[in-house]
């Protein structure tokens, strides 16, 4: 499995499917996302790019 961000394979422990990265958060900063909402329904991200997703969301709305 390649992730849709990186590219890099990846096992199926280090992935996320687009409709369970939705359906965890409840952020729409992290839901409208470019990356996060550019996924297809059979779009995989792995673990770390999320955080990194994560990471610069918190930091454009803390500059805010």
């Amino acid at each position: 499995m390649n992730c849709f961000v990186c590219g890099k394979k990846k096992q199926d422990f280090e992935v996320w499917s687009n409709k369970l990265v939705i359906g965890i958060t409840y952020d729409s900063d992290f839901q409208n996302n470019d990356v996060i909402s550019s996924m297809s329904d059979k779009s995989i991200i792995c673990h770390q790019c999320i955080i990194e997703i994560q990471k610069k969301i918190k930091s454009q709305s803390n500059s805010e």
